[in-house]
């Protein structure tokens, strides 16, 4: 099933509109546009992480990777967003402090 279709499906049956799911998520009406005239190919992998995650569901049903290959993908991301979320709460002299951790973690 292409990408759109799986969209377009968990929107249905959630009761909702393409345009309320890009509202959710923060892009353009067009972008679901494009994806289901095949002007575009397929979606950045932000945008469906997005998308999964509003919906709840595994981002390898959105890439139609159904070996379950994606899943530590998948968590990685969910790792990510946490941490960006999160340090959207963090202050400046907070922020710089968990730089230098990070730095000293990963050896940048």
């Amino acid at each position: 099933m292409e990408t759109y279709e799986i969209i377009k499906q968990l929107c249905d049956e959630k009761g909702i509109k393409l345009s309320v799911l890009a509202s959710g998520i923060g892009v353009r009406n067009s972008v679901f546009t494009e994806l289901k005239m095949g002007r575009t190919k397929k979606l950045s992998v932000s945008t469906l992480g997005k998308i999964a995650d509003y919906f709840e569901v595994p981002l390898s049903l959105l890439t139609g990777d159904d070996t379950g290959t994606d899943e530590k993908q998948n968590e990685l991301f969910r790792k990510r967003k946490l941490l960006f979320d999160l340090s959207k709460k963090a202050s400046e002299e907070d922020l710089d402090k968990l730089i230098k951790i990070v730095d000293a973690l990963i050896g940048e």
